[in-house]
C-alpha cells in the first residue's frame, strides 16, 4: 500500500488470499465505524473500492493487531480493543477539524488505535509480574493513574513501553509512536493549535468519560478538560453524534473480536 504504483486491485487480490480476514473486513466495512451512511457491501472488492486505501489499511490494523498479542489472563482483551477502536474512531472523526497536517489526518486512526498498546506489551513481556500487579493490588480503589502506579512498581509505564516496542518492531510513522508515548498530554492553551498527541489524549478522555473504557481502570478521574469542545471546534450535538456512532460500531467490532 505504501508503493505509489499500488492499485486497488492489488490490495483486493492480496486480501482475498485470506478468507477469514476478508469476511471480517466486509463485516466492519458495513459497521457504523467505517460504513456510516453508505450502501451495504456484500463482497470484498466493493468494500476495498468504497473504503479506499487508507481506511482499508486502518481496518486491517484494527483486525490484525489483537492477534499479535497473547490473550491476557488478567483482563478482558476484547474490552481493551473496543476502547482502543473507540479512541481511534473519535480521533479520526475530529482530526480534520483540528489538525492542519494532511499526514496527521492519514495516521489519526492508527495513532488512536495504538495509544494503549504498551499495556499489552507489559502483559506479554513480563506476564507473571504484570498479572500480579493487576490482580494483587486494588487498582480500582487507587486515586493514582495507572501509568503512575506502573512507574512506581516497574520503573516504566505503559506509555513508554508501547513507544519502545512499536519503534523497535513496527515500521510506522514516528508520530504514531509519539501518540503512544504522549497520550496523557493536556490540551493546548487558549488560541494554540492542537497537535496529534493532544487530540489522541482528548479522544481517550472523551471515550472514558462516555463509559468506553479499557478494563484496567483506577479511581483516578481524568475527564475532558474545561473548554475542550471549543478546542475541538465542535458542538455538543456534533460530539454526541460521534459518540453514538462509535457505540453502534463497537457492537459489530465486538462480534468480530470475540469470534477470533
Amino acid at each position: 500500500m505504501n508503493d505509489p504504483d499500488c492499485e486497488v486491485q492489488d490490495v483486493y487480490h492480496l486480501l482475498k488470499s485470506d478468507p477469514v480476514l476478508s469476511g471480517r473486513i466486509i463485516t466492519l466495512a458495513n459497521s457504523a465505524l467505517f460504513g456510516s451512511g453508505k450502501d451495504t457491501t456484500r463482497n470484498l472488492e466493493d468494500a476495498v473500492v468504497r473504503l479506499g486505501m487508507q481506511q482499508v489499511m486502518d481496518l486491517v490494523y484494527a483486525l490484525e493487531l489483537p492477534g499479535t498479542f497473547t490473550k491476557s489472563k488478567a483482563f478482558d482483551q476484547v474490552e481493551f480493543w473496543k476502547h482502543s477502536l473507540a479512541v481511534a474512531f473519535i480521533t479520526r472523526s475530529l482530526a480534520k477539524k483540528v489538525l492542519s497536517d494532511f499526514e496527521d489526518w492519514e495516521i489519526a486512526f492508527l495513532a488512536g488505535l495504538m495509544h494503549d498498546v504498551g499495556i499489552l506489551v507489559l502483559d506479554n513481556v513480563i506476564p507473571e509480574e504484570y498479572f500480579k500487579f493487576l490482580t494483587l493490588k486494588d487498582l480500582s480503589a487507587s486515586d493514582e493513574p495507572l501509568e503512575g502506579l506502573e512507574k512506581a512498581h516497574f520503573k516504566i509505564d505503559h506509555s513508554e513501553a508501547g513507544a519502545i516496542f512499536v519503534r523497535k518492531w513496527w515500521a510506522i510513522s514516528e508520530k504514531v509512536i509519539g501518540a503512544a508515548l504522549k497520550h496523557h498530554e493536556t490540551m493546548p492553551s487558549e488560541n494554540k493549535s492542537m497537535n496529534l498527541y493532544q487530540l489522541v489524549a482528548t479522544a481517550n478522555r472523551i471515550a472514558n468519560h462516555h463509559g468506553i473504557t479499557h478494563p484496567i481502570m483506577t479511581a483516578f478521574e481524568d475527564p475532558p478538560e474545561e473548554g475542550y469542545l471549543g478546542n475541538l471546534s465542535v458542538t455538543q450535538e456534533e460530539l454526541d453524534i460521534v459518540i453514538d456512532t462509535t457505540k453502534m460500531g463497537l457492537l459489530a467490532a465486538e462480534t468480530v473480536f470475540r469470534g477470533n
